[in-house]
């Protein structure tokens, strides 16, 4: 499913501001599951319709991440998008108010976005955990989600979530929008799933050997020659690190899964420089930052043994959010979507059915 998505993404008062352009565009690349029918009774006419799910993948994924997850949870439909910048979505390009309204709506091929625009107009936009926020609500326009939808992410999409759904609840939405513009009504999601959420700054603490390594590894490929910089990032080494600090469980079918999903996946990036400014967005923010304005339902679904978050972060950013509630996943880490995928679908389950 491919269209165009438009939304502005800046914020009054924040540092992570698009670059000028106010607006943002990409042939956004979304896989559709559609729910499968249930069985027929004589209750079946008067059940309400099943919640829509929009699940947002971690950085380095795209929307293979999440597949596991979604083939347990047939009875919902559930829209994944690959992020800007992953997969096969473009990076983000952005236009100014002049050429707004030459943006192109809903389209097919990916050839038929905004990159047709004239020169002058149009330029790379900086993936800023903002413009990630603002992907989202296109999608969910595009996509007519909403009151009665759950949004999901998983990782570095805990946060683009999280920050998505704090700018556009009522109190957050009135405290940040320029009181000159006019009025906007906000987005009211039926809840929020949070899958591994980052609730640590990674440079604090236990976390920070391992943060300023993997921050030296993205800031060298910065400084070497396009072709050093990719055979760094693509490098079967780094996929090798990736998988013996991340991998927690020892089956031997799921280890293989693993480590081939990062062989076929972890590399899926646009380009160096796109990848860099999607690991600042995601290493340089956490969830508590607007776990108070979270003023809707809230799971929190944390591995037990998460390499990226500490217990007591996640008790902290529990104690902050007002409607949470934590299941945590046993005998597994961060790559819960992989080791415990069934456990991850039936925590959701679970919260979506206390839902209103």
């Amino acid at each position: 499913m491919d269209f165009t998505a438009r939304r502005v993404v800046s914020s009054p008062g924040r540092e992570t501001v698009d670059d000028g352009g106010a607006w943002l565009g990409t042939t956004a690349a979304v896989w559709h599951y559609p729910a499968e029918a249930s069985e027929p009774g004589p209750s079946a006419a008067s059940q309400a319709p099943a919640r829509r799910l929009l699940l947002i993948h971690g950085f380095r994924g795209d929307h293979h991440g999440m597949a596991l997850i979604v083939d347990a949870l047939p009875e919902f439909e559930v829209f994944v998008p690959d992020l800007p910048g992953f997969g096969a979505t473009p990076p983000l390009q952005r236009a100014t108010s002049d050429a707004a309204d030459s943006l192109p709506g809903k389209h097919g091929p990916a050839e038929q976005g905004p990159s047709k625009q004239g020169p002058g107009k149009q330029g790379p936009a900086k993936h800023t955990l903002d413009a990630y926020a603002g992907f989202v609500e296109a999608l969910a326009e595009a996509l007519e989600l909403g009151a009665g939808d759950v949004l999901v992410g998983h990782s570095f999409g805990s946060i683009i979530v999280a920050a998505h759904a704090a700018q556009t609840n009522p109190a957050a939405h009135a405290a940040q929008t320029n009181p000159a513009a006019p009025p906007q009504e906000p987005r009211r999601w039926a809840g929020l799933g949070l899958l591994a959420p980052i609730s640590n700054d990674i440079f604090t603490g236990r976390l920070l050997p391992g943060a300023a390594a993997v921050d030296l590894y993205y800031r060298a490929s910065q400084w070497l020659p396009e072709r050093l910089a990719q055979a760094l990032l693509r490098s079967p080494l780094a996929q090798a690190v990736t998988n013996a600090s991340m991998i927690v469980t020892r089956e031997p079918d799921q280890v293989a899964y693993i480590r081939d999903q990062h062989r076929q996946h972890f590399s899926g990036y646009a380009d160096p420089h796109t990848l860099l400014q999607a690991y600042w967005a995601s290493s340089r923010h956490t969830v508590t930052e607007f776990a108070d304005r979270l003023e809707l339902p809230v799971l929190l679904a944390p591995g037990a043994k998460d390499q990226l978050s500490t217990p007591a972060g996640q008790r902290r950013l529990r104690a902050m959010i007002p409607r949470a509630h934590t299941e945590v996943l046993c005998e597994t880490g961060h790559l819960l979507h992989y080791e415990k995928p069934a456990q991850a679908a039936r925590a959701l389950r679970r919260f979506i059915s206390t839902l209103d």
